[in-house]
């Protein structure tokens, strides 16, 4: 019996605990109806890959690391490819990523990028209002031409502000009971989708149930099979194990792979928690060790499996910086600012005059798992170190106070730089890694040593700011969560774990 004929359990009546400006026009009953029957649904399947994780968890604490499945290898070995990308999501060199907020979408249309990545879970400001908002400002522009990408909040996050059986609806089928109610018929009726970017997923069982809840949005939306057509970005270590698992569940929708790594580089922190072996240091170089491996098994699986790669773009806007992941058979680069768009142009121009290049195949050496999780190299330094308290505050920060990401020197820093930088700070504090001081000599990691860190950068930040906006800005709650994370044990699976309560109340 098809997955849409299957009877859900009856679903509870929502009861919707917000009420802000558009809430008559987006939070219709249609929607709401919608995301209701989604967690009625799904949730007892969402639970269980949650258990799922904790025990892939438990098993690398005890030593037993992530290698690839036995049971799929014919998956792994066989002959076949995703379905081809929509004509208008053929050329992806200049994706620019976005929140979801009517001055930022028309600046960023107006950049004229490939395609548009607009992001509710990172780059849109967080809370309720922010997020009715966005759905609204992007409804105002489904007629506009330049392709998009919509990026949901993860499944395993909340949304405190919808109640489904007492309980709140899960953040990521909320988004998409809203993008699917009033993007899908003007986007699907100009042959644009909706077309959208899954995050967080940690195995091939996740990327089936993402497939299972898309083919129940088309049902209740009357599209037509696979138009709702997802690429995934990789962020976790045990998804870089099974990339060609996660594409094989989604192939007719599937329009490629792309990686982040930020939330990469945390979920390998958290990963090897018990392993000191894998001691990270306090600057990663992309292109090194599980980060650079994880990035060429992207581009082999998806050029193996005929569908995209994209990069993020490195830091910077030196033109030969960012031609290198285009060099390593990428076809093309995800940028988080429009002023970074010309030059990559130039990047582009002269390493990819095509479309893509996923023809080309590359990288024809074996991966071994090994590989996949190799640390990067280096010290942990004392500017590292109050870099990465800077970092975890700030971003945390703005995140709780509902401004989205803000820029620290040159780069941008949302929630997934504030949680990868409280990993680091666990890694280093549970593991006692030795800090290079810049007097010369060494001192040891410690939770005091950590509170004093933090009471100096609370200190620098009243200077800066005054004692009005430090504490409009939140930056004490950010501290103290900060704090509260780093000397956890176990750690946290994610720092807004501990931030969302709070949010939700100043929300």
């Amino acid at each position: 019996m098809p997955l849409d004929l299957v009877p859900a359990p009856a679903a509870p009546k929502p009861v919707l605990l917000r009420d802000v400006p558009g809430a008559s026009v987006i939070l219709t009953e249609e929607a709401l109806a919608l995301a209701a029957e989604l967690q009625t649904r799904f949730a007892p399947r969402m639970q269980a890959l949650d258990v799922a994780r904790e025990r892939r968890q438990e098993r690398a604490d005890a030593g037993r690391l992530p290698d690839y499945l036995e049971e799929t290898t014919g998956t792994r070995k066989g002959i076949w490819s995703c379905a081809p990308a929509p004509e208008t999501l053929r050329d992806r060199r200049l994706c620019l990523a976005t929140g979801a907020e009517a001055g930022a979408l028309a600046t960023a249309r107006g950049a004229h990028a490939s395609t548009l990545l607009v992001d509710l879970d990172e780059a849109t400001a967080p809370g309720f209002a922010n997020l009715v908002a966005g759905i609204a400002a992007l409804t105002a522009t489904a007629d506009d031409p330049v392709p998009m990408l919509i990026r949901p909040r993860p499944l395993e996050r909340d949304e405190p502000a919808l109640l489904i059986g007492g309980h709140p609806v899960s953040a990521g089928l909320f988004d998409l009971a809203l993008i699917v109610t009033h993007l899908a018929a003007p986007l699907s009726a100009r042959g644009m989708g909706p077309w959208l970017q899954i995050g967080g997923i940690d195995s091939h069982r996740e990327a089936r149930l993402w497939s299972e809840i898309l083919e129940i949005c088309e049902a209740r939306a009357e599209l037509a099979p696979n138009t709702l057509r997802a690429e995934v970005a990789i962020e976790t270590v045990n998804a870089s194990f099974e990339m060609d698992e996660i594409l094989w569940e989604l192939r007719d929708r599937a329009v490629g792979l792309t990686s982040r790594a930020a939330p990469l580089a945390a979920s390998y922190l958290r990963l090897m928690r018990a392993h000191e072996s894998a001691l990270l240091p306090a600057t990663l170089d992309p292109q090194a060790a599980f980060l650079g491996t994880c990035a060429a098994r992207m581009v082999k699986v998806a050029h193996r499996r005929g569908t995209h790669a994209i990069a993020e773009a490195p830091e910077g806007t030196d033109p030969a910086i960012l031609r290198g992941p285009l060099d390593e058979g990428c076809d093309g680069l995800r940028l988080d600012a429009p002023d970074r768009i010309e030059p990559a142009r130039a990047a582009v121009d002269r390493a990819l005059p095509g479309a893509h290049q996923i023809g080309r195949p590359r990288q024809y050496f074996r991966i071994s798992p090994e590989m996949l999780l190799k640390p990067h190299a280096g010290p942990v330094t004392e500017a590292g170190l109050r870099g990465t308290v800077h970092i975890a505050i700030a971003a945390l920060a703005a995140w709780i106070a509902g401004r989205g990401p803000v820029r620290i020197e040159d780069g941008l820093h949302g929630l997934a730089s504030a949680d990868l930088a409280r990993a680091r700070l666990g890694q280093w504090l549970a593991h006692g890694a030795a800090v290079e001081m810049e007097a010369g000599d060494s001192r040891r990691m410690t939770a005091d040593w950590l509170a004093e860190l933090i009471h100096e950068e609370i200190v620098a930040l009243v200077e800066w700011l005054g004692p009005h906006s430090f504490h409009r800005g939140r930056y004490a709650s950010a501290a103290r969560i900060v704090q509260e994370a780093a000397c956890a044990s176990p750690q946290p699976d994610h720092v807004v774990r501990l931030a969302a309560p709070l949010l939700d109340t100043l929300d």
